[in-house]
């Protein structure tokens, strides 16, 4: 996200505010989007190679269980590819799990489910980690028809304590089957030459579709969702994905100039145009510019009604998290705590009080309203929540709380009736 976008160049409350990235995080092209903008592809290529040695040198992949992929063969004709037994467009063989820490066997013959089978270790850092991310996607598309089985070789007598830890009880929100005798690792992950963790399989009518690390499959399901998992589709993908980062670069050099000649008219033309664009990403970004914009116009009765408006009808948590955060902002004088707590406790619900970023809203609110004891137990029910790479902004967050409550204090606005953390 550029400088320019509404979030970061919004006053905020002492506690940062969610960030519109947070925002484009929760769908699909966000990922092509941002990569889109980083760079060179030698500045690409030379940061995946750090990230690719810090995993390995951090336990970050599981030592070679078979042997590894056979080289070529070479005949007068030159070299010729040597492809796994088990790969994309291959039969999925059946796995056979006996023992379920979590759930049961699911019906892997059914052809209306989506199948993702993900292979996964405690003892392996990023192979925890793709718990919650796997999680999230059960939300997302469970009621779509994707059905997500985790498989570990450790013995259930390990795995059982270890997902009802408080850590892991909530965070891991799909089955999962233990395989000590490793069987259904020699179904899969041996024919397919997949010899690192996680590893993940995603199936449907029986047919491998995709096979690789979990943390990439999202874009992939969503395809699959809706039907265009398809050479065609990949290409459609693709060719969305520039367009999209295209409009937004000119959104952004609009805002720009809208702000830097305090030109508040302009920049609420614009939030409107940007909240009718038919990337969800854009459009929910330009709704929140629309909110803060008609507040910097002295509009405020107008920016609450339209928040209300939103906040009732969305059905996406990060929505009402992010105007929870931008109704307490400083750049309103008074804000409205009441509409700001209900809009933090909506995210919370539909989040279904499993994402960090919901419980951060709420804290937005509650400091803001100088309730900082409240404001410092919803951070630590987000710290319970968070993504690795969440943890760091939590952390800070609660790093400014701890600093403002060394300090002397006013008291708590006189109006102000923050929510406690469900």
């Amino acid at each position: 996200m550029t400088p320019n976008r509404m979030a970061a160049t919004t006053a905020r409350s002492a506690i940062q505010p969610i960030s519109l990235s947070d925002l484009r995080a929760g769908f699909g092209i966000g990922e092509n989007v941002i990569a889109f903008r980083i760079g060179t592809l030698g500045v690409m290529l030379g940061y995946a190679l750090l990230m690719f040695v810090a995993t390995v040198i951090q336990e970050g992949a599981v030592p070679a269980r078979q042997p590894a992929q056979p080289p070529p063969t070479t005949g007068q004709s030159g070299p010729t590819e040597v492809r796994p037994p088990l790969t994309i467009g291959s039969l999925l063989p059946l796995p056979e799990i006996d023992f379920w820490a979590r759930g049961s066997a699911p019906d892997f013959t059914d052809p209306s489910q989506i199948f993702l089978i993900n292979f996964w270790s405690s003892k392996i850092a990023p192979a925890r980690e793709s718990l919650g991310r796997l999680s999230k996607l059960a939300d997302d598309y469970g009621a779509r028809g994707l059905v997500i089985v985790g498989v570990t070789d450790e013995p259930l007598t390990l795995i059982q304590p270890l997902l009802e830890s408080p850590r892991y009880h909530e965070l891991v929100r799909f089955a999962i089957g233990c395989d000590p005798d490793r069987s259904v690792y020699q179904q899969l992950m041996a024919p397919a030459w997949q010899n690192s963790l996680p590893t993940a399989f995603l199936a449907q009518r029986g047919k491998i579709l995709w096979i690789g690390n979990p943390r990439d499959v999202g874009d992939v399901i969503r395809l699959v969702v809706a039907g265009t998992w398809s050479a065609e589709g990949r290409s459609n993908a693709r060719a969305e994905s520039v367009a999209t980062t295209s409009r937004a670069t000119a959104f952004d050099a609009r805002i720009a100039d809208h702000r830097e000649r305090k030109n508040w008219d302009g920049l609420v033309v614009t939030a409107v145009e940007m909240a009718k664009d038919s990337n969800p990403i854009l459009a929910q970004e330009g709704v929140l510019l629309h909110i803060s914009s008609l507040q910097q116009l002295g509009r405020v009765e107008d920016a609450l009604s339209l928040s209300d408006t939103v906040v009732g009808a969305t059905t996406n948590w990060r929505v009402a998290a992010a105007i929870a955060s931008t109704l307490v902002a400083e750049t309103f004088e008074r804000p409205d705590l009441t509409r700001a707590s209900a809009a933090a406790l909506k995210a919370i619900e539909l989040s279904k009080r499993t994402e960090a970023i919901a419980y951060c809203a709420l804290a937005d609110v509650q400091a803001r309203a100088g309730e900082l004891a409240l404001a410092t137990i919803s951070l630590d029910r987000a710290m319970m929540l968070a993504l690795p790479e969440e943890t760091e902004m939590i952390l800070d967050r609660t790093l400014q709380l701890e600093s403002r409550r060394a300090a002397p204090m006013p008291a708590p606005m006189r109006d102000s009736h923050p929510a406690t953390a469900p």
